[in-house]
């Protein structure tokens, strides 16, 4: 009989989600809110530098969303700094040369707030440029590490052209391609962790014969001996829905439905919860 591990009676889950240079990205904004408030997750926005110029264009496309977002993002801040953690600490600073900065918390370590877990979760965003803030020297905190570590799950969503094939090829040039150059796919000494991918792009990108490839490569990452959680593989691909295209031409290669998208998420940690 399946049971909930016993970690996840203290703390809310965990997701990463993954913002990627595709027009979907404005959506991001609405993604982050239902992880929050319908899944009960805290939620980690990491931003590629093309997802971010959309992200931004949100505040436009679903102002409500971004109302709500924002909302939650600065309550988030409010606990945290309540906690004696600012997140206006400068990460470049040398904490570490100054007796009076020793033990001070940066911008860029992950800090829990559970007291309990019940109630919507937080949500930080991180952008690109925040990956070496906090390091410093040999021993500092890495982010995409401490992201890795951090999460339960990773959600990529818009997934676009561009870094499906970075993903796919294990190029590490940015926080969230070194998040999953480092997931744990399940080829050590425990079952892996879930990584859902959700592919957003033009459809002449998406029929092209390489999109398919790639995917399957980043699928096999969970294969070839990997432990698994449910007998479910830790890759899942949401499939794009067929609609009218930021383009304006009509095919397949959009965003699959926001519903669609969390109902996967939610299935997938009720696996990693329960195995």
């Amino acid at each position: 009989m399946e049971h909930c591990n016993e970690e996840y009676k203290t703390r809310r889950t965990r997701v990463l989600l993954g913002i990627t240079g595709s027009v979907a990205a404005v959506k991001g904004p609405e993604i982050a809110v239902r992880l929050s408030k319908e899944v009960g997750a805290d939620v980690r926005v990491l931003l590629t530098r093309a997802g971010e110029n959309f992200w931004n264009k949100a505040k436009e496309y679903d102002p409500v969303s971004w109302q709500q977002f924002t909302k939650i993002r600065d309550d988030t801040v409010k606990a945290t700094q309540s906690d004696g953690f600012s997140r206006n600490d400068d990460c470049s600073d040398h904490a570490h040369n100054s007796e009076k900065e020793k033990g001070k918390k940066k911008v860029c370590d992950i800090v829990d707030n559970d007291k309990n877990c019940l109630g919507d979760g937080e949500i930080i965003v991180h952008t690109a440029n925040d990956e070496w803030k906090g390091w410093d020297r040999l021993g500092d905190p890495v982010l995409h590490i401490d992201l890795r570590n951090w999460a339960d799950i990773i959600l990529i969503a818009p997934l676009s052209a561009h870094t499906l094939a970075k993903l796919a090829v294990g190029m590490c040039d940015d926080t969230l391609s070194c998040c999953v150059r480092a997931w744990d796919f399940g080829h050590g000494v425990r079952p892996g962790k879930p990584l859902i991918l959700c592919p957003a792009m033009n459809t002449a990108m998406w029929v092209h014969p390489i999109t398919r490839s790639q995917l399957n490569l980043i699928c096999d990452f969970s294969n070839n001996g990997a432990m698994t959680r449910g007998g479910k593989s830790q890759v899942h691909v949401v499939e794009p829905q067929e609609k009218t295209l930021a383009c304006g031409e009509v095919g397949t290669g959009a965003l699959a439905e926001v519903s669609k998208i969390i109902q996967v998420t939610k299935e997938y940690l009720e696996i990693y919860k329960t195995t």
